[in-house]
């Protein structure tokens, strides 16, 4: 463990970095308790999430952990891909599905600039923060603070429910009213052919079944064929029972489940923590796809994050553009990775790892594109 110590405008904060996992283990009660007080909504950073992750790939992928003291107080938490270099890349993983960082809520512009002093010299890489908002605004002031700069590398949207006065008001103004009328006409037919049922999750129930039948469901469709389901990956799997197990603990977990005579036909799993929520793992029988089943599962869950949750937002987590979600949530966030020039590194040597961080980037994404062409794949 190496330690620093940055001076903010309020008080003295220290950088720890850990790499560890028996040090990163001893963060825990303090680590949940920055997810429960955060500045901003930080998913893929809460310990229920990234603990398991970091556990399950950090054999192969070790992560460096920045944490963030004032006193006796965690306010601060970032995850960083290890080594030296003027390059500091954030660390993901395939569970990853937010780059916002953790940070207290009280005094976010300090912990900010603390963790880009801790980078002197140094460009630092955020993937899929938030593009506008309370967040990014604070991430530019800090770093113009510092003598730092903020250069956005790749910028999108993607599907997402905002606040919502009650489902009926939602789903009357959503959709016209022929469509309206083929969800309700799909739903009836299947009714009438068996027992249909849409269940959630409560809490005390059993965990892992619903990861089992989920996994199975995942495992018959095109991510079972294509060899990307969670059947065919035991770290991710692991990794996401897990944190489903943590998530059920502290109560952040949601999951629901579209079945027919007592089957699953879709499921999707959930987190929520304040006011914020995101939506995971989501699969259907495909042998049912003349009802819509995805989208029976998409119209009862956001029935319950509305009239139940009374959410801010709900991130769908989705890829830009997803046919299924982007139809059906109209809202939408906008994301972006960025590099961030932190304090001492000289703008002509940042300008130069913009560019090459950006031509890296259109690369992967020439041969990515390359490959579903060959394969005659649909990017997913």
């Amino acid at each position: 463990m190496n330690m620093m110590v940055v001076m903010s405008s309020a008080e003295t904060i220290r950088v720890e970095k850990l790499t560890k996992p028996a040090e990163i283990d001893g963060l825990s009660a303090a680590w949940r308790s920055l997810g429960a007080n955060s500045f901003a909504p930080a998913g893929s950073f809460l310990q229920p999430w990234l603990a398991p992750a970091l556990k399950a790939y950090g054999p192969k992928h070790p992560a460096e952990i920045l944490a963030l003291w004032q006193g006796n107080e965690l306010c601060g938490l970032f995850a960083l891909q290890t080594g030296g270099g003027p390059l500091k890349r954030a660390w993901v993983s395939p569970l990853s599905f937010s780059g916002t960082p953790l940070i207290a809520a009280h005094d976010p512009a300090s912990v900010l600039q603390a963790f880009l002093g801790a980078q002197r010299g140094r460009a630092i890489q955020l993937r899929t923060i938030p593009a506008s908002g309370p967040f990014w605004d604070m991430l530019v002031t800090a770093a113009a603070s510092v003598g730092g700069a903020v250069e956005i590398l790749n910028r999108w949207e993607r599907a997402a429910l905002a606040a919502q006065p009650s489902f009926e008001d939602w789903f009357s103004g959503n959709f016209e009213r022929k469509r309206r009328k083929e969800f309700r006409r799909l739903r009836s037919r299947l009714g009438e052919e068996g027992r249909l049922e849409s269940l959630a999750w409560a809490p005390g129930d059993p965990v892992d079944p619903w990861v089992d039948e989920l996994i199975a469901l995942e495992a018959l469709g095109w991510k079972g064929r294509r060899g990307t389901a969670l059947a065919t990956d035991v770290v991710m799997a692991n990794s996401f029972r897990d944190a489903l197990h943590h998530l059920a603990g502290e109560g952040s977990l949601r999951f629901w489940k579209i079945a027919f005579n007592g089957k699953p036909i879709a499921m999707m799993s959930g987190i929520v923590k304040g006011d914020q929520g995101w939506l995971g793992k989501i699969a259907y029988d495909e042998s049912f796809a003349r009802y819509s089943p995805g989208v029976m599962l998409i119209l009862d869950a956001t029935e319950r994050l509305i009239d139940k949750e009374r959410l801010a937002l709900v991130d769908s987590c989705a890829i830009p553009g997803h046919p299924m979600i982007s139809n059906i949530w109209r809202d939408r966030i906008a994301l972006c990775d960025v590099m961030i020039r932190g304090p001492g590194l000289p703008a002509p040597a940042f300008r130069l790892l913009v560019e090459a961080e950006k031509a890296r980037v259109a690369a992967r994404a020439m041969a990515k594109s390359f490959f579903y062409r060959v394969m005659r794949r649909k990017e997913s």
